[in-house]
């Protein structure tokens, strides 16, 4: 089993030897892209006993020029600056107390944070997939470019394992709707989440938390951070995390999805003079944690009752698979999970402009043993091996003066990925499938993008924005190949390679956008933008050549109206929006029927389909220390043009007709399945005790209406749930410690996070129960 525990004792005792006289340092936060950083509209922390480093929430953070990266920064208004009322795209802030306060350690954890964002596993594996406004790509091999684009520290993560990576000593994560690409990074339809992890600081001090819930998880997290000399800064962290496990075996009542990961991070920032900085960083995570069980949901293969508490899992894995995937006899669902990488982000006042480089790379090999169907037969066992590396290069030049009446960026994003993937596939207990499978392939792929982005100031109160890209991405498919190990009852020999494939996407993109300054406390603004996400490849259980046609490239034109609005000497806030979105090419992950063998997945391209939605944010700070904020998003999508399998048809006329045909269902004009109602709301009050000491009760709460992910059968709805989190923080004044009692889903809601296609059946994934829990932080 992997531990951190020598490495985090060996810290401690490095920690606990530094001088303790040092006073807390003071965070230089920078936009999440290495460029200058712009205003944001912000909302306090609903834990006020945390760091002093951020106070502020951002909650619709708007920059000027550069509208896909923000700053923070620190003000006394509970509510954030007011300038940044003034500058209109919607972006949403969330600092490291309130990443902390939800016990954030990856990104599916920020689901219930952002509105309209949805964070979901692929399957039970360790890489995620996103959608946010309703956009976005269920990529069940990871091997395509994500509707929502995951930066750290401004490195593009194209692939969904390391998107799913542990996050830890964090700064704060934007989320940004689309389309995105305009002032850097790539381009993609739906928007990105950016995360922005710790920078060295230039007063020594140092930290560590530890916190304790049920089912035995444990998370414990401490960073070193200082200078060595005059013009040169270091910060070291370092995590661990551990248990948490709240899945039963149903037949055996054994435990599963307990965590065992760990992971370090170190940056070294250099001034070599006053107009320039270089930041070294490296970054190591290992996962060895047991994988999330699925629940059956339907099981027409062993014709299994389904699981009436989601909370409940099955597994069983064949000898046969267990020794020829190399997993040792009486293995759980589990994960071997390792990534490491190193980047240079560069940056250089020249006066006239800002130039900012970021150089990286990131390496991960990635092992997932699952049992997708739930159960103890070899239905849907999976084994999953994933090496790949990735290799990015950004050279941008932005405008210096932010005064100026002309705020502009260029610049251009290279970026490199190669992938080997080998997947096993344990079919012997279907029926249908009576063998083990084995696919394989390698993937190369090459992006490059070049944009620019401007913001011209008409008149005192009407500002016009613009901004273009280009980009062309090329990737290639090559050695795969599928083959079958026999069986008593399957003697057959298969073993199928297939020729080498290619998709080239070469495209523009562009947006526009108006602000008007209707009164001193009230901002219009529109905005247009049209954005496209390249083409790419179905890589999993390939039995004939025409799964391996590239879907075409989807692209998105997105109309923007909103306002902002402050009141009361800045005590109220209200800001809302309305969108369209005109969808054409949308990706999915759909189905093909393959004569003799069955129904198989297949990404294809939806002719047309359109959403629309509308936001409101209130956030309000009525009297001193209290703090109450409200978000309401409603949103619709529909299919104008879409045709798909109808596996309901192609079952029955099997059955009667011992013939497998592709049979169609129209879907024009149903409804696309995305949650319609999300709400999401806190109050937190922070009470002076004394001169010296204060209590902090907050409570929040989640709201998302049902979602259903493959059209046409209502198995696959997850119902609506409500989430209520609750929690007290102790602390002094000085905020340099602080002790937190919470209970997470207070209520003890089961809801489920994700359901997908099995082989002949439905499984899905739960959410977290209640958990019950504390922490104690201390910050020196």
């Amino acid at each position: 089993m992997f531990r951190l525990n020598n490495i985090l004792l060996c810290t401690t005792a490095l920690v606990l030897t530094l001088p303790i006289t040092a006073v807390a340092a003071t965070t230089i936060e920078k936009s999440g892209h290495g460029t200058k950083g712009r205003a944001a509209v912000s909302r306090a922390a609903t834990s006020h006993g945390s760091s002093a480093v951020s106070q502020a929430r951002v909650r619709h953070a708007n920059p000027s020029s550069d509208p896909e990266s923000i700053r923070v920064y620190r003000t006394k208004n509970a509510l954030g600056p007011l300038a940044t009322q003034h500058q209109g795209v919607s972006v949403t802030h969330i600092d490291a107390t309130e990443l902390a306060r939800h016990q954030v350690t990856d990104v599916k954890g920020l689901m219930n944070l952002a509105p309209n964002l949805t964070v979901q596993p692929q399957g039970s594996s360790s890489a995620v997939n996103f959608t946010l406004r309703g956009v976005g790509l269920n990529d069940f091999t990871a091997n395509n470019t994500p509707s929502v684009m995951t930066y750290v520290d401004g490195v593009a993560l194209p692939i969904g394992y390391m998107a799913g990576a542990a996050m830890f000593d964090m700064s704060g994560v934007d989320v940004n709707t689309g389309p995105s690409g305009f002032t850097h990074g790539q381009t993609v339809t739906a928007g990105e989440i950016n995360i922005k992890t710790a920078d060295p600081t230039k007063t020594f001090h140092y930290g560590a938390s530890e916190d304790i819930a049920t089912y035995n998880r444990s998370i414990t997290n401490l960073y070193v951070s200082g200078p060595l000399s005059s013009n040169v800064q270091y910060r070291i962290a370092g995590f661990t995390q551990q248990g948490g496990g709240f899945q039963k075996n149903i037949n055996t009542g054994q435990s599963l999805g307990n965590a065992n990961k760990g992971g370090l991070r170190a940056k070294i920032a250099w001034q070599p003079d006053d107009k320039t900085n270089i930041v070294f960083s490296g970054n190591w995570v290992q996962d060895n944690s047991q994988a999330m069980g699925a629940f059956n949901v339907q099981d027409l293969a062993r014709n299994t009752p389904a699981y009436q508490d989601n909370l409940k899992t099955g597994w069983g894995f064949t000898p046969a698979f267990l020794k020829l995937t190399g997993n040792s006899a009486g293995t759980k669902p589990s994960y071997n999970n390792t990534f490491w990488g190193a980047g240079i982000n560069f940056t250089r006042s020249l006066g006239f402009a800002d130039l900012s480089t970021i150089t990286a790379f990131q390496q991960m090999y990635v092992h997932n043993l699952m049992d997708l169907d739930g159960t103890g037969y070899a239905i849907y066992d999976d084994d999953v091996n994933t090496d790949a590396n990735l290799f990015s290069q950004e050279v941008k030049l932005a405008s210096h003066n932010p005064h100026d009446r002309l705020q502009w960026d260029v610049g251009m994003y290279y970026d490199r990925t190669q992938m080997h993937s080998v997947i096993y596939n344990d079919y012997t207990g279907s029926g249908s499938r009576p063998y083990i499978q084995r696919t394989s392939y390698n993937q190369d792929q090459q992006a490059f993008s070049q944009y620019g982005h401007v913001r011209f100031t008409v008149t005192k109160r009407l500002h016009v924005r613009a901004g273009i890209t280009h980009e062309s991405d090329d990737r290639d498919l090559y050695n795969m190949q599928t083959m079958r190990y026999n069986t008593a009852v399957y003697p057959t020999p298969y073993d199928t390679h297939y020729g080498r494939r290619g998709a080239l996407t070469n495209q523009f993109a562009g947006m526009g956008g108006l602000e008007y300054q209707a009164l001193d406390n009230l901002m219009l603004y529109g905005s247009i933008r049209k954005g496209f996400k390249p083409g790419g490849f179905t890589a999993n259980n390939t039995v004939v050549a025409s799964q391996l046609t590239p879907t075409k490239p989807e692209s998105l034109l997105a109309y923007e109206v909103g306002f902002k609005s402050d009141y009361w000497n800045h005590k109220l806030r209200v800001n809302g929006n309305a969108f369209w979105y005109d969808y054409h090419g949308q990706q999915v992950a759909g189905l093909a029927v393959v004569p003799n063998y069955g129904v198989v997945g297949q990404y294809v391209n939806i002719s047309k389909s359109r959403i629309w939605g509308v936001e409101l944010g209130i956030d309000a700070n009525p009297i001193p220390g209290l703090l109450l904020h409200q978000h309401f998003g409603y949103e619709r999508g529909n299919y104008d043009d879409y045709s798909a399998i109808d596996t309901t048809a192609v079952a029955a006329t099997y059955v009667k007709t011992g013939k497998l045909m592709a049979l169609y269902r129209s879907y024009a004009g149903v409804d696309m399945g995305i949650p319609k109602l999300t709400l999401e709301g806190s109050a937190s009050y922070k009470a002076k005790l004394d001169a010296h000491w204060t209590l902090t009760p907050y409570i929040d709460y989640s709201y998302r209406g049902s979602q259903v992910d493959v059209p046409g059968n209502n198995l696959y709805r997850m119902p609506a749930y409500f989430l209520m989190n609750v929690g007290l923080t102790f602390a002094p004044k000085s905020g340099k410690w602080s002790v937190s009692a919470y209970a997470n889903n207070v209520l003890d809601r089961h809801y489920d996070v994700t359901r997908q296609t099995g082989l002949n059946g439905i499984f899905g994934i739960p959410g977290t129960p209640r958990m019950v829990g504390g922490r104690l932080r201390v910050d020196l």
